[in-house]
């Protein structure tokens, strides 16, 4: 199963919101694993969620302390996006390729997540940049015009003989807005607008990032998919 098309069709019929195919030859061996190719994939977080989670500030919080987390949207398309990595590389390997799930559970496995700065060598940001789907912004997240930061994404690598495209980077978009620095109760969040150069540490403190969404959810681009899609079910 390498055609596009049929990897496509496997990705949409389980949900997908948009998924690319990325050429990995600019990258170097330690980010590849010697692989030459990634499938990106996303989900997009439902409109009525956002809305929820921007009214409340102490959302996350609150989770935490009734013990509902896996009860919350959010940390269950992130374990579902994961699922669904596992499942296409496991389906691209019966095929006769090699491949490997960036799901969390496999980077941990594999050695390559860094549990003392928190990164791995090839983010689905970085992936995401690459296939032109958009910028990160001054809340380290990835910001795409479409849904905002309302996504969760996984990725995999394979070598499989795969149509990849050639994409025009998103420069930022962010401007003079800071709406995600003011919100951000712990001042985790620096300020700074990004560019390909840009490293995470330089956007983001992540030892003192609490992951409360809000920097997420109160992005204007997130705000206007939330607007436009709670609109068309009215």
């Amino acid at each position: 199963m390498p055609a596009n098309n049929q990897i496509t069709s496997f990705l949409n019929d389980k949900g997908a919101s948009f998924i690319r195919f990325v050429n990995l030859q600019s990258l170097n061996s330690q980010q590849t694993q010697g692989y030459s190719s990634a499938i990106l994939f996303g989900i997009a977080l439902g409109a009525v969620y956002i809305k929820k989670v921007a009214k409340n500030t102490s959302y996350v919080a609150q989770m935490i302390k009734t013990k509902t987390v896996k009860q919350d949207e959010f940390h269950n398309t992130e374990i579902y996006t994961d699922k669904l990595a596992d499942e296409l590389s496991i389906l691209l390997q019966e095929a006769g390729y090699s491949s490997f799930s960036q799901s969390e559970a496999n980077l941990s496995k594999a050695g390559l997540y860094n549990s003392t700065t928190q990164t791995t060598p090839l983010p689905h940001k970085t992936l995401a940049v690459m296939a032109g789907l958009g910028w990160i912004g001054k809340n380290s997240l990835l910001i795409t015009p479409e849904y905002g930061c309302a996504i969760s994404m996984c990725s995999v690598l394979t070598s499989a003989p795969l149509n990849t495209g050639t994409f025009d980077l998103e420069p930022s978009q962010c401007g003079t807005c800071t709406i995600c620095q003011k919100i951000c109760c712990t001042r985790a969040l620096k300020g700074r607008t990004w560019n390909t150069a840009t490293k995470r540490d330089q956007l983001i403190d992540i030892h003192h990032c609490t992951t409360c969404l809000q920097c997420l959810v109160r992005c204007p681009y997130t705000k206007a998919y939330s607007m436009r899609h709670t609109s068309l079910k009215l």
